[in-house]
């Protein structure tokens, strides 16, 4: 299994987006692990979807660092973006695991779709989006993604944030995220 990383600025991707399918709610289930507190949710190929799964991590997150509403919002921003592009840009459901580590929120999004995301240039005037892997690459850093065994792929993203167990009485913030640089770049 190989893991690449996202190239910069192909050509617009001019699929259609998935039909929309009826789900009520996500999926989800919560738990904890050796290595960091565990969420995982399915979703379906609607909209809807979206917004179902950014109030179910909303609700994960104020479980597990209550304390810490910059990155709460960090995550909620990723969440929304990774699942709004497996939503728009592949035919079927996906799921989504955050793992709370120490330093960081591991986000993983697999969907049912071989190609990879690739950045473009955003046009604010069209109002046709393009701003979601450069906001996630600001915050997180680079994407990996994955192919899985048979069909699909897993985009990973690390976000940073304030360690839970630095000295006694004392948090560690990570450095501040990169700035957001629109002209091409790898990833």
């Amino acid at each position: 299994m190989s893991t690449t990383a996202i190239p910069a600025f192909p050509e617009h991707d001019t699929r259609a987006p998935a039909p929309p399918q009826q789900r009520p709610a996500p999926d989800t289930h919560a738990t904890g692990t050796a290595g960091g507190q565990h969420w995982e949710a399915a979703f379906s190929g609607s909209p809807e979807a979206v917004a179902l799964i950014r109030a179910a991590a909303r609700v994960f997150f104020e479980r597990v660092r209550p304390d810490h509403p910059r990155e709460k919002e960090d995550l909620l921003l990723v969440v929304s973006e990774l699942v709004t592009n497996a939503v728009r840009h592949t035919h079927g459901p996906g799921t989504i695991t955050v793992t709370a580590l120490d330093d960081e929120l591991d986000i993983a999004v697999t969907d049912t779709s071989r190609t990879p995301p690739r950045p473009r240039l955003p046009d604010p005037q069209a109002g046709t989006g393009g701003l979601g892997l450069h906001l996630i690459a600001a915050l997180c850093g680079i994407l990996q993604v994955t192919p899985n065994p048979g069909a699909g792929k897993t985009v990973h993203a690390h976000l940073p944030c304030a360690r839970h167990t630095a000295a006694p009485g004392r948090r560690t913030t990570p450095p501040p995220p990169a700035a957001c640089n629109l002209r091409p770049r790898g990833w």
